[in-house]
């Protein structure tokens, strides 16, 4: 069976996102729901990239020492829109290729969160 996501009324300036992880709600319905997601963003005064890891310890692990949150990772002024949507392609792949490790991958945005803000 296919996983569908309701996209909350929040989530509806969202340019662009990547779902990187997420529990499956059909193997584990008691359970509460984990992801791991990238997503580009317009804000009154530009663009966002925002990570939001909710990683269960059943899920895949990223590295030791980072906490579940919405880190905003970096800003665009508003004339840099592709820029944006580009940066955030870039990095939710940034372990190399689309085939690569899932817990590849969210390591590697666990560490992009030094260069960004934990909200």
């Amino acid at each position: 069976m296919e996983y569908t996501e309701h996209i909350a009324e929040s989530k509806k300036n969202h340019l662009w996102r990547k779902t990187v992880w997420h529990s499956d709600p059909d193997e584990h319905p008691l359970m509460a729901a984990y992801s791991a997601e990238i997503y580009c963003c317009e804000e009154v005064n530009g663009f966002a990239i925002w990570y939001a890891r909710r990683l269960g310890k059943s899920g895949p692990s990223g590295a030791s020492g980072v906490d579940n949150g919405d880190y905003l990772l970096r800003f665009f002024s508003p004339m840099r829109r592709d820029e944006a949507i580009e940066w955030a392609v870039l990095i939710s792949n940034s372990a190399g290729n689309s085939a690569a490790n899932v817990g590849d991958i969210i390591t590697a945005l666990d560490h992009r969160i030094a260069e960004g803000q934990k909200v």
